[in-house]
């Protein structure tokens, strides 16, 4: 039997999960905050008009890293501030 699905009820019961669970809703926290983190190294280099190759030559870092940093496959500080310097842009940390 096929089902159709109500997306905006389905998204206020996910909302309504995590607003019930304080772990659940900090988990979701640090995974919206991943996204987020992910999404601006890709706008980033775009915005500086270059490919993950150019970053790759500019940073040191093999495409392959730098790949795999734009994913969030197990980066550390060290690539990720290569990789903002080769585009142009540093590293802050600021206080939520």
């Amino acid at each position: 039997m096929l089902i159709m699905s109500d997306p905006k009820a389905e998204e206020k019961e996910l909302q309504r999960l995590i607003e019930s669970d304080p772990r659940l809703k900090a988990q979701h926290d640090a995974f919206r905050a991943e996204m987020d983190f992910k999404q601006k190294l890709i706008d980033a280099r775009k915005e500086s008009a270059m490919t993950q190759k150019e970053v790759s030559e500019a940073s040191g870092l093999s495409q392959q890293a730098v790949s795999r940093l734009e994913r969030g496959k197990g980066a550390t500080i060290e690539t990720v501030i290569k990789y903002l310097q080769s585009i142009g842009y540093t590293l802050s940390v600021n206080r939520a």
